[in-house]
């Protein structure tokens, strides 16, 4: 097939097979092709901001990635290079393909493109994923690598990768024991920032900024915000089907954290690893006792319980905060009752951002998150008591 035919056709988002040899030749004389094409009526513009490497374990997460990935560099211009590492499958060996992806931006005649590789490799061929990857890093822009499967252990074959990568993005949503993996996180993290080493995102945890600011904007008036110091009893109520674990109780545990990091509240109950969803954690603020509770009903309750956390404070009558949100709805309520003060309330929309929409969110910070870091280091606290 002539290279500017098979330009057209790769923009048309058709993976190609490709050499794994000569990666980065096939993709030079793609766009040169491309660029010298005298029948295009938009010249093209290959751009890259950044290196975006994802990683998968399963044809599944892999065909769901190329889907993503789509979406995502249409926003954030990169090399995107897809990696499917499956250690037991046979035969061994590698393969892989590209595509690109092009849009003309309505400020100029020329079609911006990118491209997206995708490399699979099985059985001991993986331990070559390095060799493949690291030639194909774009040299002196971000590499940012995408962890799309559970716990964050990356096996020893990405170490070469690994000490390329300005940025890890996980979501905690996806852990199997998420007490237990956000402290192994957390360790991990405290190492990296010691050596100023590599930056990590939390998925999960840019899911529940929505919530964060509907409990902080609770706050907000002077008479509330005194309320701040004598909370002593907080609840976490959510709704989830048999055998689920995961995602609730990762952001139970993260907005746990966040409350105790940000109103200096001291652990003093381990938080035992795998110990059910329905749990009591204990904080002292100075000599002050701190309860949160966690609940968890079933998914057949009626009427259907959606996430809602509540927070009270110590006085007699208490002040009573709450903010529930039902994803499903796209609604959340908020609800402020102070003694002697009529109930405030407020129902607002609420847009949850998919996955697409949170890594685009993400690649836009380089920075570290230091709030982050400071729940998953309370986190390993609660864990290691």
């Amino acid at each position: 097939m002539p290279l500017a035919k098979k330009f057209k056709s790769l923009t048309a988002g058709e993976l190609q097979p490709a050499n794994v040899a000569t990666l980065e030749e096939e993709l030079s004389a793609l766009w040169r092709a491309a660029a010298d094409d005298p029948g295009t009526e938009h010249p093209v513009m290959r751009a890259s901001v950044l290196t975006l490497i994802a990683f998968v374990e399963n044809e599944e997460e892999a065909r769901e990635s190329v889907d993503l990935i789509s979406h995502i560099i249409a926003q954030n211009p990169c090399r995107a290079i897809l990696l499917l590492a499956e250690p037991r499958e046979r035969p061994d060996g590698m393969a892989a393909w590209i595509s690109a992806q092009c849009h003309l931006p309505p400020w100029g005649a020329r079609q911006v493109c990118c491209e997206q590789i995708y490399v699979r490799a099985r059985g001991g061929a993986v331990n070559g994923l390095d060799n493949v990857v690291l030639p194909l890093i774009v040299p002196e822009l971000p590499v940012y690598l995408w962890w799309r499967v559970g716990r964050f252990a990356p096996p020893s074959f990405l170490d070469q990768v690994l000490r390329r990568t300005n940025r890890v993005l996980v979501d905690s949503g996806r852990f199997e024991e998420p007490e237990t993996d956000l402290a192994t996180l957390g360790r991990l993290v405290e190492r990296s920032h010691a050596t100023g080493g590599i930056a990590f995102s939390d998925l999960n945890w840019a899911r529940l900024t929505p919530c964060r600011e509907l409990v902080a904007q609770n706050f907000d008036s002077d008479e509330a915000g005194s309320c701040l110091q004598d909370l002593s009893d907080i609840s976490f109520e959510w709704e989830t089907g048999p055998g689920e674990r995961g995602s609730p109780i990762a952001h139970a545990l993260l907005l746990t954290a966040w409350l105790a990091s940000r109103l200096d509240w001291r652990p003093v109950t381990r938080l035992a690893p795998g110990a059910g969803p329905n749990r009591v954690v204990e904080f002292r603020r100075g000599d002050n006792p701190v309860r949160v509770e966690w609940i968890v009903r079933h998914e057949t309750s009626q009427p259907p319980t959606p996430f809602k956390v509540t927070l009270k404070t110590r006085s007699d009558p208490p002040a009573i905060f709450s903010v529930s949100e039902s994803t499903a709805e796209g609604i959340a309520h908020t609800r402020a009752e102070i003694p002697g003060r009529a109930p405030l309330e407020r129902t607002l929309r609420m847009m949850a951002m998919g996955e697409v929409e949170l890594v685009n969110e993400e690649l836009k910070f380089p920075a570290r998150d230091k709030i982050y870091e400071e729940i998953l280091s309370l986190i390993v606290q609660m864990v290691d008591l």
